[in-house]
């Protein structure tokens, strides 16, 4: 992912974009979207298995923890690739490597909804559920 990080930086300075800011904002999203991944699948057996699916989340609670948690992810990407001129090495490492642009603005884009997908799919597969009007038995059911 560095390489495609560091290559979609390389972009933002070339256009003259905001090329800290965007790329600060791409690999927050990135990391979020990875950590749902991880998290929700986790939550959803524990919600399952320990609570017995009694718990009931208020919107504001849920809001707060998403809000705090992007909030997070986005300081500390900023600090430790911004701050700390991490995204400047990978530059300066990946400068020889080539990727084409159709082939990075796709993995650019793809990225974030695969995670995304990747998530609730997990989820479904191993605590149960339904994808398309199928019914699917848990793996950890």
């Amino acid at each position: 992912m560095n390489l495609i990080f560091a290559k979609l930086y390389e972009e933002y300075v070339r256009k003259n974009d905001p090329a800290k800011f965007n790329i600060t904002l791409y690999i927050s999203i990135v990391y979020f979207f990875l950590i749902f991944a991880l998290l929700l699948p986790v939550k959803t057996f524990i919600d399952n298995k320990i609570f017995d699916d009694q718990t009931d989340y208020e919107k504001s609670t849920i809001l707060t923890v998403v809000f705090g948690l992007l909030t997070l992810i986005t300081s500390l990407v900023y600090y430790i690739y911004i701050k700390k001129n991490y995204i400047e090495r990978l530059t300066k490492r990946y400068k020889t490597k080539k990727i084409n642009k159709t082939i990075l603005y796709i993995i650019v884009a793809l990225t974030p909804v695969t995670l995304l997908l990747l998530g609730a799919t997990t989820t479904v597969y191993l605590n149960g559920g339904e994808i398309l009007g199928h019914k699917i038995q848990g793996l950890l059911e």
